[in-house]
């Protein structure tokens, strides 16, 4: 089976960039893997279907590459973590019988707010190859609202969280099936963070008046324990915040 990929960015109509990170699900043989397109050699999620080597089980976890990191770094990226070298193990939240949801990918309405938004701009929309397809969620935010993007694995057939009203909405992304025979889906959502916040911890703050904007990517797993999904948060920050935060590391 050949490799396919989706690539998913955020951004605003009016203004053909992307705000935050270009994001890639790609299926590769027995697997599928998440990361950002720009530092797809810092850090990945990976979800691991049933193999030679571990056949009667799956396995999702969150790696970072220390080679990959440290060419991360030698870009100008500011890319620190506490992740163990093995990787971080995430269960999965089973919302369906053999259907988990592994990860959010979530960007905040901040990054599109006219006072934001030039800080928050990482390069043009990305080509689109042959055996992938794209995404451009360009919808714009109300104050406190998110963009959320919910990737689900399931075995047999693909699985959509909302069924028909996802259809409906346009919201569904892929599927994609790698050669162990499990589906991945993503789907879009609008949410309310007061409704539906991120983990504590992965919201840094927002610039002063005086301050320096900047993009960051904060990522963590969920409040429940062990790990059920894992969490990418697309915000701003200030500059001077990621400054200080570079001494104690």
């Amino acid at each position: 089976m050949e490799t396919q990929q989706i690539l998913v960015a955020f951004g605003v109509e009016d203004l053909g960039v992307a705000l935050g990170n270009v994001w890639r699900i790609t299926a590769k043989k027995t697997d599928f893997y998440l990361d950002p397109a720009d530092h797809a050699d810092g850090f990945h999620l990976s979800i691991h279907g049933p193999s030679k080597r571990y056949p009667d089980q799956h396995r999702f976890h969150v790696k970072v590459s220390e080679k990959g990191a440290a060419s991360v770094k030698r870009d100008g990226a500011f890319l620190v973590h506490g992740l163990d070298p093995r990787g971080y193990q995430i269960d999965g939240k089973e919302i369906a019988p053999g259907a988990f949801l592994v990860a959010r990918v979530r960007w905040r309405w901040d990054l599109q707010r006219p006072r934001f938004r030039e800080a928050a701009v990482s390069g043009s929309l990305p080509d689109v190859p042959e055996n992938a397809s794209g995404a451009w969620l360009s919808k714009k935010l109300g104050p406190n609202d998110a963009a959320d993007l919910d990737l689900v694995v399931s075995y047999d057939e693909p699985y959509w969280p909302n069924g028909e009203a996802s259809e409906r909405d346009n919201s569904r992304l892929g599927p994609l099936q790698n050669s162990a025979g499990m589906w991945l889906t993503a789907t879009s959502y609008r949410r309310a963070q007061a409704t539906f916040p991120a983990p504590e911890g992965l919201v840094p703050a927002l610039p002063k008046r005086g301050e320096q904007p900047n993009r960051i990517l904060a990522c963590g797993p969920g409040e429940n324990a062990p790990a059920d999904i894992y969490w990418f948060v697309e915000t701003m920050t200030s500059r001077e915040l990621i400054v200080a935060s570079q001494k104690h590391w």
